[in-house]
Order: C-alpha cells, then structure tokens, then sequence
C-alpha cells in the first residue's frame, strides 16, 4: 500500500515533471551526438553571435565626417592591398600584365629603410601558368628574388592532376618545400586531415623565387558558409600501386614519413587501410575489396584486350601543407614550419614566438598590448602600456586542423569613405609610383614596417573571389586577413568543454520543468521565454568578451520541449483529476461549485475545519410507511427528498454528505471555504419547512410528512475517508454528533428546527431565534444551551418573522 501510495505521488505533476525533464535531456543529447540537427543550430548561432559584435564604434563630428574608433582587437600590423575598382580602371582589365605586380613588389622593397620593411608580402595572385609576354614574367620573378619577402599561393584540388601533369606539379611544390621548409612535428591520428590529390603550385621560376608558401583554400560547412580554415591539409603523392595478392605484412609503411596504404571503392570513395599490417587486417581487406572495390584490367600480351584482372592497394606519401595564414604568422613569429607542432584535435603550437621592433631594430619575444600607452601632444609617454608577453602561441583545432576564424566585422570597402574593419589600401597607388634602381632615389620608407601585406583581389568585377562568412560575402584575401588576425592576436574562438554544456542543459529543463509543474500555463510560457532571452544574451555576452563558445540551441530546445511535455502532461492528469473530483463532488454540490472545486481544487485528505452541519428527519416515518405501498413509499419520499436537496444543493450552495433512510445529512463550509456557513445553514432549514409546507398543501392528509431539523456548528473533521476502493466525502467528530442529538431532541420541545449556542452565536444579528433550555446531551458532559430557529431579519422578507 505504502509502495502504491508513494508511486502515486511520483506520478503528480510537479514531481513527474521533473522525470519528463531528464527524458527531454536524454533526448537532446541524442539530438546532438546522433544527428547534425544541432550542430547546425548551431552555426546560425554563431553567425548571430559575430553580427552582434559591435567591433567598430563611430559618432559624426560633422556633417560628412565620421570618426571611427579602431578595434584593438585587429592587429596593427596586416595591412590589405586590393586590386580595386580603381586598379582597373587605369590598368585595365584582369587580370593585368605581370610587370604591373613587379611593380607592387618593388615598391616596397625600394625603400632607404630597410629596417622599416614589410614583414611579409603576401600575393594572392595564381602564377600556375605562363603570362603572354615572357619578359613580364622575367621582371616579376626577378622583383620577387630581390624583395625576398614573398610569400606565394598553392591552390589545391580534391581531385587528381590532369594525367601527364603530376611530376611536373610535384616538382614546383618540392621546390617550395625547399624554401620555406615543411611541417613535421604531427601528433594525432593525420589520416583524418583533410586530403588534396591535386595540386597546382606556381610556376617553378616563382617557387625559387618565393621566401614562402602556403595553401590558400577555405573549407566551407554543410551550409556553405565558411567558417574554419583549415591550417594542415594533406596532398597525397601515389608513390606504388600494388596488387592485392602481392600485398604482404612485411610491406613497409614509414609513418613517420607520413605513408599509407589506401583502396578506392566502386563509389570512387577512399578507404584507408589499418596500420599496423597483420593477418587478420588483409583478411578482412580481402573480404572488403572483393565486396566493394572494382577490379583493374590490364593486358599484358599487348593484344589490346584485358587478359589480368585484379584489385589495387595503392600507397600513398602525404606532404602537410600549411595554410598560407599559419605560414605568414610562424614567419612573422620569427620561427620556421619545422618548429611548429600539430596536435590534432587540440592545438598547433609555436613556440618562443618573436616580433621585430623596427625602433629597436631587434627582434624582441611577442607582447600583445593589452592597454596602449597614453602620449601627450608632443609624443611623450605620461602613461605606460599593459603588455601580456606570450610564451607560445596555442592554435585551438579540431581533429582535422582545422581552426575557427574569429572574424572581426563585415567586409570592408575598398574606399577609405566607407566602412573598413582592416585598413585598405589601392593597388594602383603602390603599382603606379615605382622607384627606380637607384638607391639614392628611394624614398625613406613607406610606412608599411613589420606590416604583413595581403595583395589580392578586392572588386566584383574581377573573379569569383567572394565567399559567404558569417558577414556575408567576403573576398577571399579578407578572409585571409581574418584568420592571420585571429592567430596574431591570439583571439582564438574556444568551445566550453562538452561536460559543462551538459550541465547546462540539464539545468535548463529541470529548472523549467520545476516551474512549468507549479505555475499556470501563462506564466509557464512568460518565465520559459524569459529563461530563453536570458540564457541567449548571457551567450552572447560571453562570446564577446572572452571568445568562448556556449551551445544555445541546445538548452533552448530542451527549455521548449520541456514545457510542452510539462504542459501535456498537466493537462492529461489536470483532465483526470477533474474528472475524479466532478464523480466525488458531482452527487454532493451544485455544478456551480463543482466547476469552483475545479478551479481552486480543495485538499481531499482529512482536515479539522470550523464548520455547519444540519440534520433533518421525517416524524412519524414508520405510521407512514404503513399507509402505503412500497412502490408509493419510494415515489413519495423521492418527491420529499428531491425538494430538499435541490434547496441545500442549488439554493443554498450546501454539501450533501447522505441519505440514512428519510434522513439527510448535510454541511456547508467545505469543500470550499465559506465565511456565512452557519447562516446559509439556517436560512436553507426555514426554506425546507417553508418547501415542505408547499408540499403537505398537495398531499392528501395521510400522506402529509413532519420534519425535525438539527443545525450545529463548530469544528469537524472532513474529507475522503473509507476504504481504498470505496470513499465518502463527510464529517466526523462530537459536532457532527451534537447536530444529529439536536434534531432528535425537536420531539421532546414539540419543534421543528433547533440550532445550538455555537450555531446561535455566529447568526444572532441575522435570525429570530427562541431560547428552549439548556440540556446535556448524550455524549456531552458540559451543557448545551439551545434555540428555536423561528426566521431570519432579511430585508426582503425572504424566510422573514414566523
């Protein structure tokens, strides 16, 4: 019983909401490990989060002028050359003779200053083929030889080099490789890495050129917008194909020298096949290249008809191929690819990273500036700096290398009137005023000192050099700048670890199914948006300042899945106890108070309430019972009987607790609360004897019935009570006894309506009332004083002076 009555109360709303609220974290989680429906949620979330950055504050100083307060958060140092609009229109269409980027090149490495150069420049321009004019091509390669600070693009494919162009594409790239060195401290599973089998380096002349290289290709997410860059990817270079039947476990596989073995199935998919090689690996290899891979023909006769078939197990050499923004920053870092470390699904390392301080001339450890310091108009420092130095930089990344980009604001414009979040400068206006050879003729310097330059693209007329960000469409070379600032600033974008987004999401359901399961559905609704709109600006906040990400969409789903189940199920049970308590309540009161019980529903256990109890019995019922027949009897009290209830029921708003025989038993005061219990009671007894009196009038005389009709008040125990399949809602207790002695007591004082001194007290001011005696009734040591009940003082006369 004890275990029935404990599930039972599990069962209630505001303990079950609680099990419905880990049902819903349970699903959510399923949600999110088990399909992309969250994840991506979760990209528009931080699409949302970048637009409401506020990178870029401006006021109007007057009419035409805006004064715009630069992000601290962009570093100082990249600077963005855009073959602009302008550019175009005096060089003409795209893409320009080379001599024309020999020019570029040269204007910066013609300068008196050499310390006041540019850390880097960076062109963002295909050189894969030969120009028109081979001489354009001479001066642009010689130009880039000299500046030796160049920094040039390989543009990788997914799939292969056209056949009869691989060496001649590997040999540009190992050139490059030469140069700038590779990355070779990898520790992680870098099969995952993204993989390229195509590549289009440039020009070998430009690869002996170039101080450095680096891949420039973006990744897009499942929504095609692009977010990461990814800073290692694998180019794949077939070194053997080797027939599955000559495979063996002695075939050697230097890891360390990034080689492995691969099968390509019928879907031209790529598999690639477990290292180490046991037996039990070629046999399940076997099984699966026999089911999936297609096989090679070959004709070895020279007959040109196939005469061998077999499957191929191919092995492959992986060069990691840095992106051209992580080059850019190891270079400016002062530090080469061989120092950099990738650990996969955590961070890239570079370490002792360093800056050149053109004052100094020195090369110094790296300081960010937290707080810049305060000058005063003649140049002198009255307030120093906040610098933090870095020991190391730690790229986060994911198990494939790949980085999130912070992005720092929308696109900028290629004019300096309108909005740039870095700082851009014309193509034109560096290629068009070229020093000459003459060194005495150079100007001092042009301002660009341990700056990283970015030439590229930057008008829509060029090519399709626009990708959609989180921004909206951005040219590829900002995109570039972007991902460089990211890394330089070490404002990396950071996920909070998965347990506490666990955390929160559990927090978020059980603190709403709490509230869901004890307020009603409107303030469900107000307090679960309210949690939303809290929870989102809290997001939002953190995102700003400190670049940390926390899963919105998650808690938000699990906030609304857990109010409509919450809600559902209140319902459903809201449903069954209403219809339980309109079965109880039904046969005692009026609709009208059943529908009030509904609404505030009273507590049904036994509970000890200040209450009016009436009794009223039929005199003479057995003389009565005798003059007719059985039939006749049941007709006539049910006559009787329904004209009382209907007064105590639906005049009066009184509780019917029974019928004995011709006896009824009624209260009032409970189930809902009533102040004037006790008079409601005394004016329902005078209307019964005026109703029975309209009644006798009808009734031949025989047939007339008496009543006698006891009223007490004072403090009884009610509620549901009998056995667990059969309950009653009544009274209990020496009142309740008191009321049924004083009806019986009307034989011996010749009355029809007594009320005791307890029910006297509480309606003296509105009845007429006749002190009989004062009696000692059975079970009752202490006299009782007793009154007639003759009428009530209404105004209107209703059950007025008898």
């Amino acid at each position: 019983m004890t275990l029935k009555k404990g599930f039972a109360k599990i069962l209630e709303p505001k303990y079950f909401s609680l099990i419905i609220g880990l049902i819903v974290f349970l699903v959510i989680i399923l949600l999110t490990y088990g399909t992309v429906i969250v994840s991506n949620l979760e990209l528009k979330v931080l699409d949302l989060n970048f637009r409401l950055k506020n990178r870029i504050s401006e006021s109007r100083i007057q009419e035409g002028v805006t004064l715009e307060e630069r992000n601290p958060n962009i570093s100082p140092d990249i600077l963005i050359v855009g073959i602009d609009d302008k550019s175009l229109s005096k060089f003409g269409r795209w893409p320009f003779p080379r001599y024309k980027e020999a020019n570029l090149v040269e204007s910066f490495s013609r300068i008196k200053r050499q310390y006041e150069r540019e850390n880097a420049l960076f062109l963002d321009i295909f050189f894969i083929e030969p120009d028109r004019e081979a001489e354009d091509d001479a001066l642009l390669v010689d130009s880039i030889r000299q500046n030796g600070r160049v920094f040039l693009e390989t543009v990788l494919q997914f799939g292969k080099n056209t056949p009869g162009t691989e060496s001649e594409f590997e040999a540009r790239q190992e050139l490059l490789y030469k140069n700038f060195g590779k990355i070779i401290k990898v520790t992680g599973d870098w099969t995952k890495i993204n993989v390229f089998r195509g590549l289009l380096p440039p020009l070998k002349p430009y690869a002996k050129a170039a101080y450095g290289y680096g891949h420039a290709n973006f990744i897009g997410d499942t929504d095609k917008i692009y977010r990461r860059q990814p800073l290692v990817v694998r180019s794949s270079i077939l070194e053997k194909e080797i027939p599955l039947q000559d495979l063996k476990v002695s075939e050697p596989v230097n890891r360390a020298n990034f080689e492995r073995l691969a099968w390509i199935d019928k879907e031209n998919i790529f598999h690639n096949i477990p290292y180490p090689l046991t037996r039990s690996v070629l046999d399940d290899l076997k099984k699966d290249m026999k089911k999936s891979a297609p096989l090679k023909a070959e004709d070895t006769n020279n007959d040109k008809k196939p005469d061998k078939y077999y499957y191929v197990v191919r092995k492959y050499r992986d060069n990691m191929i840095p992106a051209i923004t992580l080059s850019l920053a190891v270079n400016y870092f002062h530090r080469k690819l061989s120092d950099v470390e990738v650990n996969l699904g955590k961070y890239i390392r570079i370490p002792s990273p360093e800056t050149f301080n053109i004052r100094t001339k020195k090369w110094e450890p790296y300081k960010l500036v937290i707080k810049n310091p305060v000058t005063d108009k003649n140049g002198k420092i009255i307030e120093k700096g906040i610098y933090k130095k870095l020991d190391e930089i730690k790229i986060p990344i994911n198990e494939r290398g790949e980085m999130l980009v912070n992005f720092m604001g929308v696109g900028s414009s290629a004019s300096p009137q309108q909005h740039q979040t870095f700082p851009i400068r014309s193509f034109y206006g560096y290629a068009s005023h070229v020093p000459g050879p003459d060194p005495a003729r150079w100007p001092r310097t042009k301002a660009v000192g341990n700056k990283i330059i970015m030439v590229g693209p930057f008008s829509k007329g060029i090519a399709e050099d626009e990708k959609p960000t989180p921004y909206g469409l951005m040219y590829g070379v900002e995109i570039h700048a972007n991902a460089l600032n990211t890394i330089l600033m070490n404002k990396f974008l950071n996920y909070i670890p998965g347990w506490v987004n666990l955390l929160i999401l559990l927090g978020a359901v059980l603190i709403t199914a709490f509230l869901v399961s004890r307020l009603s559905t409107f303030w469900s609704l107000l307090l679960s948006l309210l949690l939303i709109i809290v929870f989102f600006f809290a997001v939002s906040f953190i995102f700003e300042i400190s670049d940390y990400i926390v899963t919105l969409s998650a808690p938000i789903l699990g906030v609304v899945l857990t109010l409509i189940a919450v809600e559902a199920y209140r319902i459903m049970t809201e449903e069954k106890d209403k219809k339980r308590i309109r079965n109880m309540f039904g046969k005692y009161v009026s609709p009208k108070v059943v529908d009030q019980i509904l609404e505030n529903p009273p507590e049904l256990g036994g509970v000890d309430k200040n209450l009016t109890v009436l009794f009223s019995d039929i005199r003479g019922f057995t003389t009565l019972s005798e003059s007719m027949s059985p039939q006749e009897l049941v007709n006539h009290l049910n006559t009787y009987l329904t004209a009382m209830t209907d007064i105590i029921v639906l005049e009066y708003s009184g509780t019917l607790d029974k019928y004995v025989g011709d006896e009824v038993m009624c209260f009032w005061g409970a189930p809902l609360p009533q102040e004037d219990h006790a008079l409601l009671a005394c004016k329902c007894a005078l209307r019964q004897m005026e109703k029975l009196k309209e009644l006798n009038t009808n009734w031949p005389e025989e047939r007339r019935i008496n009543i006698g009709i006891g009223v007490n008040s004072g403090i009884m125990t009610v509620g549901n009570m009998g056995s667990q399949g059969r309950m009653n809602y009544t009274l209990m207790g020496d009142n309740v006894n008191l009321g049924a002695r004083l009806e019986g007591t009307n034989k011996i004082y010749k009355t029809n309506v007594i009320i005791s001194e307890f029910t006297y007290g509480l309606v003296k001011d509105n009845v007429f009332a006749r002190e009989l005696d004062n009696i000692r009734v059975k079970g009752k040591n202490k006299p009782v004083l007793i009154y007639e009940l003759v009428g009530t003082k209404d105004s209107d006369g209703e059950n007025g002076n008898s």
